[in-house]
């Protein structure tokens, strides 16, 4: 670990948080921002993320202001240098955003020693251990400084508009007994990461006969067909939300009782607001992504040893085997899984 600049924590006042992430990844990022407020209580907190993130953090207390990346530099720097920051975390292994705090003259940057060049810029440099989960290996940072961390698990918090949004939702779907809600998410970024529809279709139809519930079926930006293709399937007609935002589909997941996902972004989505989630794994690495909390749980072929082994990244020169691992996990072993769930 390197160490530059003394770090001074009675003197820290303003924080810059900055994590550059798709869905997933933003959520693991905010038992950071959690820790740095209990530490620095009275400090002002902002955070920066990608554009479109913008949204996860809106609500979140322990901050005092988000700020979205902007595309020219010289705003950038700008928009970073007003706000006289004096400690910039970096939660990133990124050259260029290091430079930008340095540019902007944030005087303790602490972030990844694997920062190539921009970890000569940084006032320290923690080790990047990918080999435990997302969300302590941001942690690491904070605990670097000195920071205790009480608690890893990741959190996400509403607003009214997404909670009027979601009764408006729920209403119109008549959705005002007292059934239970069980969520499914069909979804992922590749096909291989994606367990079968018709997976999905039986399991809703078994879960709809086993509880009475109602089945929702989620789905994100270009996967309509992939919903329509699992309401046809089924026998059950499900409902299917695929028009909400981040923040509303948060919202619509603290409503479930129960949430059913592939290893992709709306299953940590699904974890931080605390309801109970069943985590398809197929093609992920299970020690850094799988939620470790209680009353989640992880269904996987356990037979297959690079669960524990590959990158995401990794993965996608292996999809054969990503299938094989997928087509190992029947809707029996995730209703037996279901079943043994406190939920």
């Amino acid at each position: 670990m390197q160490r530059s600049t003394m770090f001074a924590p009675d003197q820290i006042h303003r924080i810059l948080i900055i994590r550059l992430a798709p869905l997933g990844e933003t959520i693991l990022t905010t038992p950071v921002i959690r820790a740095l407020r209990q530490h620095f209580r009275e400090a002002y907190i902002a955070y920066m993320v990608a554009p479109t993130r913008e949204d996860l953090v809106s609500a979140n207390p322990h901050l005092n202001e988000v700020l979205t990346y902007q595309a020219s530099v010289p705003k950038l720097i700008y928009q970073i240098a007003q706000r006289k920051f004096q400690m910039a975390v970096v939660l990133q292994p990124t050259f260029r955003l290091v430079l930008h705090t340095f540019i902007a003259r944030i005087p303790f940057r602490v972030g990844f020693e694997t920062n190539a060049g921009g970890k000569k810029l940084l006032s320290l440099a923690v080790p990047n251990n990918t080999l435990q989960h997302e969300t302590q290996r941001y942690l690491d940072i904070v605990r670097a400084l000195g920071v205790e961390v009480v608690d890893t698990e990741p959190e996400v918090f509403v607003d009214s508009a997404s909670i009027a949004w979601v009764n408006n939702f729920l209403q119109s779907q008549k959705l005002n007994d007292n059934k239970r809600i069980i969520g499914l998410n069909p979804g992922a970024a590749t096909a291989y990461r994606r367990w079968h529809a018709s997976n999905f279709a039986a399991l809703g139809d078994r879960l709809h006969e086993r509880y009475g519930a109602h089945i929702i079926i989620t789905t994100g930006p270009r996967e309509d067909n992939l919903a329509d293709q699992i309401a046809q399937l089924m026998s059950h007609s499900p409902i299917i939300a695929n028009q909400a935002t981040p923040m509303q589909l948060a919202t619509l997941l603290q409503r479930c009782d129960l949430y059913i996902s592939n290893d992709t972004g709306p299953m940590h989505l699904s974890t931080a607001v605390k309801t109970p989630t069943v985590a398809l794994f197929g093609a992920s690495n299970l020690i850094q992504w799988a939620p470790p909390w209680d009353r989640h749980a992880v269904v996987a072929r356990k037979a297959c040893p690079f669960m524990r082994t590959l990158s995401s990244r990794e993965w996608d020169t292996y999809p054969n085997r990503a299938r094989e691992n997928f087509e190992a996990i029947t809707p029996d072993t995730v209703m037996a899984t279901v079943e043994e769930l406190a939920w």
